[in-house]
């Protein structure tokens, strides 16, 4: 992850408040960090396929780690996204923000935003993005930068490969149990399209979402507060390979 970069990252969460992410744990003892980083990047997508991608982030307070150009002592309030440039047409950022403020994100908590749509026009996308992080000089100032390095690919169909092989790895819901929301959490070895879907106990289907996953971990974001108290089933498909789980709403 090259230095100049978990500023970019760290607002990559944006405008609107249809879906949710869930800043996953692992990250939380690390100093700071992107992930997926800019060697990595985010997950190719097919046209007429939904497409959602999260991004998980920590923030340092230390503005050096950064930017090692930031004078010594330089301290990070928060962040904030202004805009992002360069998405297929169809494509929104959620933000899940941190503060009472829109889009914004504090230093020292994990936070995560969702990419997602649906776009008929194939190519690859470059995205800048814009931000203002706020830095202690006495007083509280704004501090325009903006970054480049992340894309999004989007393919013809005939490019999704063969998955009839994959397997859903490392499948679970947390939390489970839930009381409002859970995040239903998946590896897969190569990206590929994936559908998640919730089930009662007598098999009719309450929720069904088709994803782009990427290779390695995923994350798709359930809403369980319109659910009555009880246990309900939650399956995770990719390619021929179907993992089902246990869901506990209470």
């Amino acid at each position: 992850m090259k230095r100049t970069l978990p500023l970019a990252a760290a607002v990559l969460s944006a405008f609107g408040a249809a879906a949710q992410c869930v800043p996953n744990p692992q990250y939380a003892d690390s100093v700071y960090g992107v992930w997926p980083d800019t060697t990595e990047n985010f997950a190719h997508g097919y046209i007429g396929t939904f497409y959602s991608d999260t991004l998980q982030m920590l923030v340092p307070q230390d503005a050096s780690l950064v930017d090692e150009s930031a004078p010594p002592g330089l301290l990070i309030d928060s962040i904030a996204l202004d805009s992002i440039s360069g998405l297929p047409d169809g494509f929104y950022v959620n933000c899940n923000s941190q503060t009472g403020a829109p889009c914004t994100y504090l230093t020292g908590v994990v936070g995560c935003g969702l990419i997602e749509g649906t776009t008929n026009l194939a190519g690859t996308y470059e995205l800048t993005i814009h931000v203002t992080a706020y830095v202690y000089v006495g007083i509280v100032v704004p501090y325009p930068v903006a970054f480049t390095g992340y894309r999004i690919v989007m393919q013809e169909p005939d490019g999704i490969p063969d998955v009839a092989v994959l397997q859903p790895l490392d499948v679970s819901a947390v939390p489970n149990p839930t009381t409002t929301a859970t995040s239903i959490n998946f590896g897969l070895p190569r990206a590929a399209q994936t559908r998640v879907q919730v089930f009662n106990m007598v098999g009719s289907k309450l929720w069904d979402r088709t994803v782009q996953g990427k290779a390695g971990s995923n994350s798709v974001r359930f809403d369980t507060g319109a659910l009555e108290n009880g246990v309900y089933l939650y399956t995770v498909e990719a390619g021929s390979n179907t993992f089902t789980g246990r869901l506990v709403v209470n």
